[in-house]
């Protein structure tokens, strides 16, 4: 009796082919997908309002500012320069700050909630200034980072025309600045220094006061300094107190006591200094009062 072979069923083979077809047609769907995707990204990026954002953004908060040029900053975002921002609710002689260049960026986590926010990051000083700004609650919300901004070429905080400040700060904070009262404006953050120094043309050498850290927040129409210190200089400084916010900054008012320890060296060194300091007995701190631009020391 002969036997015939067994013919292989054409099943699995079929069944092979058709999962391949249906790869291929998921991998066309998917890149057409990822295709569509880039394409709408790179629209809303290339139309995204950057200049009006950014002025809708700081208007709340009194602020407006103006730029040289403005140019795609690839793959997302603009670049702007000679960018200066400058208050509009005071006549300050100098703008808030201003920088060569800056980019900016749509905040993603605002485009979802329909009110459009920025991300900057700025060359500030000889450093890097970073922050995410956008529309909360009917003001305007701020949470930044600084990196060695250099303290000496600022120029909103100006010293008395014989005197300079050097040295760097970095930090970082959140911020909510309310468009109608300065008292509702809140926030927190951590401020370090180093290198910091101060020089005057009274004194016969710059005062060194080396690193230091502060811890600050804001709330209900006051600033309030927790925690002040230096260390490493010719002087260890420690201070705390409040300044009451003033729609222009010079009003604002003064409430700070702080101490000052000199070293020997710096005892001796600036004698002259510390002979105008009112005399107190023991470890009493001295008060700082009156307003930004006359402050008083009792």
């Amino acid at each position: 009796m002969s036997t015939s072979p067994v013919l292989r069923s054409p099943a699995p083979d079929a069944a092979k082919s058709a999962s391949q077809s249906k790869w291929r047609s998921w991998r066309a769907t998917l890149g057409y997908a990822a295709f569509g995707l880039v394409v709408f990204a790179g629209f809303l990026f290339a139309t995204f309002p950057y200049t009006a954002t950014f002025s809708k953004v700081l208007a709340p908060m009194g602020f407006e500012f103006s730029s040289a040029s403005q140019s795609i900053n690839f793959p997302f975002g603009a670049e702007l320069t000679q960018v200066r921002v400058s208050s509009t609710t005071s006549a300050a002689q100098y703008p808030v700050f201003e920088c060569p260049v800056m980019t900016i960026a749509p905040s993603i986590l605002s485009l979802f909630t329909l009110q459009p926010g920025v991300r900057v990051k700025a060359n500030l000083y000889d450093g890097v200034a970073r922050a995410t700004i956008r529309p909360s609650g009917g003001g305007t919300a701020i949470s930044y980072e600084l990196d060695a901004v250099n303290i000496g070429q600022q120029r909103l905080f100006a010293l008395p025309a014989d005197s300079a400040a050097s040295g760097t700060m970095s930090g970082h904070g959140k911020l909510w600045f309310s468009p109608t009262d300065l008292a509702t404006d809140s926030g927190d953050g951590e401020m370090s220094g180093a290198g910091l120094a101060i020089k005057s043309d009274f004194l016969n050498a710059p005062i060194q006061l080396g690193n230091a850290q502060a811890k600050f927040k804001v709330d209900r129409g006051f600033l309030t300094i927790e925690e002040l210190k230096t260390s490493g200089g010719d002087v260890t400084l420690s201070a705390s107190g409040t300044i009451q916010l003033a729609p222009d900054p010079a009003d604002s008012v003064v409430a700070i006591q702080f101490t000052i320890v000199p070293t020997p060296d710096a005892a001796s060194r600036l004698s002259l200094l510390f002979a105008l300091l009112p005399r107190h007995r023991g470890a009493q701190p001295y008060q700082l009062t009156g307003t930004l631009a006359s402050p008083q020391i009792s």
